[in-house]
């Protein structure tokens, strides 16, 4: 039989098993942290897009309106990524972005996840 591992190697495997629970907690995070800021950044959206329909609001509006929750969320995101067509009842949005899900501490980009929104008015009941 062979000899049974020495406390310190004990500890460099507990150790290393702390390290890798970590860091795929912090993987997880980030990653769930990206998805419920585009959900809400969806809602957000759609009721942008009710209400500068029923106010009639300038597409120049209803993009300013999109950045600013975009920039409050923390999602990267250009003017010109945002395509607002339509005015009133025809007012149409699409947008696509991505997020980058980030290596912790080392801050490099493993995973880049890609959305895409093509929300239009619709008659509130």
């Amino acid at each position: 039989m062979g000899q049974p591992p020495r406390p310190h190697q004990r500890r460099l495997v507990l150790l290393v098993w702390v390290l890798l629970g970590i860091f795929y907690f912090y993987l997880s995070y980030d990653y769930i942290r990206v998805s419920m800021n585009d959900k809400a950044f969806d809602e957000y959206i759609d009721h942008a897009v009710q209400l500068a329909a029923d106010q009639r609001r300038t597409q120049k509006e209803v993009r300013s309106l999109i950045l600013v929750k975009a920039e409050e969320l923390g999602i990267h995101l250009r003017g010109d990524q945002i395509v607002v067509i339509g005015a009133g009842p025809t007012l149409n949005v699409k947008l696509d972005y991505s997020a980058d899900i980030e290596l912790p501490l080392f801050e490099r980009v493993i995973y880049t996840k890609q959305f895409h929104h093509d929300l239009s008015y619709h008659q509130l009941r």
